[in-house]
């Protein structure tokens, strides 16, 4: 067998054998002991993962559950619970082998049964996982043996890889009634490096699981406290009440930054930030208009203002950086006098002197909506605001509560353009299809935006193994969407985090930090 990375691709003719091997986790002169206390600004009713997605959720999940795969450094799938996998020749069926002797946190054994339980659980329509849609392409999930879980295609889908690390349940638990899958939610059972222990007055404590298949972890206790706000969670990080902010705003990770009691990192997040339009209304029908509002926007100056310089300005659905990205696509550009050109071109005038301009009685306006509570997004539409004016484009700003801007406005249509930042993920496919497939226009698709051509590319992309053509692809597919202009693509913001200086084994970027604490040490 042939030792690969876990991001090679399958072979047109051969059967790709990929092993990934990992040390078991060897207990050094590290000492143990101690607790670790963690801050989230998000809240949730339920820990079972395979039912919300919140980071909240999620955070806890990476310390209570294992997955199949996770991700390294590098983006790259590395085994958990699967030690290695297979691909058939024709790329139609996935063999993940499990290892042997992992344990539920009750001592009951994880074999490819609760892998398969947990894959149909998902897919199940009773169950409503909101991780579904991510599987449409899969025919069957089952047991192919004790420790062997078998994933069945219905057509080949090389980046099947990203969508893999899924938590692991318990079949054993939950297999007698889908009922027990909210209750399970609220004193989890899983494999992961610590134990759920008790729920009570907005926290939540862990305990170190003994048993751990990797070794037992350094530290003795993880609790997450939930806040309200950035800033009430730093007031708590500088009186020692909690020990990491994974998401500090960046006046307070400058206070902290030189100062020794902390120790601080800082990356580039998941999330690209956009001015997501409504293709349905008819101000924004209109390509040129778009390409002239694309072309009024400087993104150096919202990264500048906005940002205080902490952000990457893009023209695209993909990260700055990675291997999708194109970076020939210069179109979003900011030139203020091609706009104006533009705008004069397809009738735009001020006719009346108010220095908005106007066609056939009609006033260049419209309105941006933005999630209410988000100083980020804030600051970023004033400057908006104030860009487009200079061209006489007038924009009203609405701020709304999260759950009314979905709900009321967002899924159903009701609206002409919103500053709203998207998910770009690990793998390429399971974000890009998401909002901007046509498949999926009602859906995730907010801006009811389609193109045949790029469905076509992202229908190829799934199949592709070639991963030179594969980048070719998704190159194509930066160019396509950043020239259609469904979104105007802002930037990538920078995400700040400061941990108690106590603490050492650390490591920060976004896809590691939860699954390093198992690794944690206090060293006085």
């Amino acid at each position: 067998m042939l030792k690969r990375s876990s991001v090679s691709f399958l072979g047109s003719t051969l059967l790709l054998t990929v092993i990934l091997t990992t040390s078991l986790y060897a207990q050094d002169s590290r000492p143990q002991g101690g607790t670790l206390v963690l801050s989230d600004f998000s809240e949730t009713d339920n820990l079972n993962t395979i039912l919300v997605q919140d980071t909240y959720a999620v955070h806890l999940g990476a310390l209570i559950f294992n997955s199949l795969i996770k991700f390294n450094e590098k983006y790259e799938a590395v085994p958990d619970l699967a030690e290695s996998w297979q691909v058939s020749a024709g790329g139609l069926v996935w063999d993940f082998k499990i290892k042997k002797g992992v344990l539920f946190h009750n001592g009951k054994e994880l074999t490819a049964a609760d892998a398969a339980f947990t894959y149909n659980s998902i897919i199940n329509p009773r169950v409503n996982s909101p991780h579904a849609l991510l599987y449409d392409m899969v025919k069957s999930f089952k047991a192919a043996g004790r420790y062997v879980f078998r994933v069945e295609l219905n057509e080949p889908y090389s980046p099947l890889i990203f969508i893999m690390d899924q938590h692991i349940l318990p079949a054993h638990l939950l297999e007698q009634s889908e009922t027990a899958m909210y209750d399970f939610g609220k004193n989890p059972v899983g494999s992961g490096p610590f134990e759920f222990s008790e729920w009570k007055n907005g926290e939540i404590i862990l305990l170190a699981n003994d048993h751990y298949f990797e070794g037992r972890p350094n530290l003795d206790r993880v609790i997450l406290k939930s806040f309200a706000s950035r800033l009430s969670a730093w007031s708590a990080l500088m009186q020692g009440k909690v020990d990491v902010v994974s998401d500090l705003d960046f006046e307070d990770f400058r206070i902290i930054k030189d100062d020794p009691r902390f120790k601080t990192y800082d990356y580039l997040s998941f999330f690209y930030y956009t001015i997501l339009f409504n293709l349905e209304d008819s101000l924004f029908a209109d390509k040129d208009l778009r390409r002239a509002l694309d072309l009024a926007i400087d993104r150096g100056d919202i990264v500048e203002k906005a940002l205080k310089g902490c952000g990457i300005p893009t023209t695209g659905p993909f990260r700055p950086g990675t291997w999708t990205y194109n970076n020939n696509v210069t179109s979003q550009r900011y030139n203020p006098k091609e706009a104006a050109r533009l705008l004069k071109e397809l009738g735009w005038q001020d006719s009346d002197g108010d220095r908005i301009l106007d066609k056939e009685g009609e006033k260049l306006y419209f309105t941006l909506l933005v999630d209410k509570g988000d100083s980020l997004k804030e600051q970023a539409a004033k400057r908006i605001r104030w860009q487009l004016f200079l061209q006489g484009i007038e924009v009203k700003v609405e701020f709304l509560e999260p759950a009314d801007l979905f709900e009321k406005q967002l899924f159903p249509g009701n609206f002409q353009a919103v500053l709203l930042q998207f998910n770009i993920g690990i793998g390429p496919d399971r974000r890009i299809s998401f909002f901007w497939h046509s498949n999926s226009m009602g859906r995730s698709n907010l801006a009811r935006y389609s193109n045949r051509e790029v469905d076509r590319l992202i229908e190829r992309g799934r199949i592709e193994a070639d991963l030179r053509v594969r980048k070719q692809i998704y190159h194509n597919i930066h160019e396509l969407i950043a020239g259609d202009r469904p979104a105007l693509f802002l930037f990538f913001r920078r995400k700040f985090l400061g941990v108690s200086a106590k603490f050492n084994g650390i490591k920060a970027s976004e896809q590691v930090f939860y699954h390093s604490i198992r690794e944690w040490y206090i060293e006085e």
